[in-house]
């Protein structure tokens, strides 16, 4: 009984808290909390691309505009093009996109994520992904992203707004979008039961950015 109940109060004791289970760094989904009851980070999941002293970068994984690639970029002259829907990555610089790919071998310049996942904004990766017919199961284009200015995110999490959650390849170009926070948010224990999220249109993600 003493070795069962000392071993009980080592695990109590060294137990981390919910806070430092899983740390603020890229390669992780924030998933928003009820207390972000509006605006455009409303059940959103963000997948950070890096997070520091200079700030933190991330796209919202989880909400599809319906906006074909050959749409925005009709001089791309490319059959792939027109296979790939843009996603609302966040309300900073609408007129930009980023995009995440898998792969093995990751032409040079780009940024890792996690494991086989990177990001860049590079037009010629881009070019050379859609060259190769990278499918939505291997390449994903965000309009905008998300930003948080130095330690505006640390306090965002000192105030309960997110629930950090360790994030994979197979949740960002598997699952669908619609479903995608409801999932996360119900398997962390972040809410019993919601409803799922609106998609976005794109005037809509303008209006929310301003």
């Amino acid at each position: 009984m003493r070795v069962l109940a000392a071993a009980s109060l080592a695990l109590i004791l060294g137990a981390p808290s919910e806070s430092q289970k899983v740390p603020p760094t890229k390669g992780v989904f924030l998933v928003a909390k009820p207390s972000i009851s509006s605006g455009p980070f409303h059940k959103s999941v963000v997948l950070l691309l890096s997070h520091g002293k200079g700030g933190t970068l991330g796209v919202i994984v989880n909400r599809a505009t319906g906006i074909k690639l050959s749409e925005t970029l009709p001089d791309l002259d490319k059959s792939g093009a027109a296979t790939h829907a843009l996603h609302f990555g966040g309300p900073v610089a609408l007129e930009g996109l980023i995009f995440l790919f898998r792969s093995d071998e990751p032409p040079e310049g780009v940024d890792g994520v996690m494991g086989n996942v990177y990001f860049s904004s590079n037009p010629e990766v881009l070019d050379g992904l859609i060259e190769e017919e990278r499918g939505p199961e291997e390449l994903r284009l965000y309009l905008g992203h998300s930003g948080w200015a130095p330690q505006q995110l640390d306090n965002e999490l000192r105030r309960g707004d997110w629930k950090v959650v360790r994030a994979d390849a197979f949740t960002v170009f598997r699952k669908k979008p619609e479903t995608m926070w409801d999932e996360l948010a119900k398997s962390q224990r972040v809410i019993a039961r919601s409803s799922t999220p609106s998609r976005p249109s794109l005037r809509s993600a303008r209006a929310a950015a301003r």
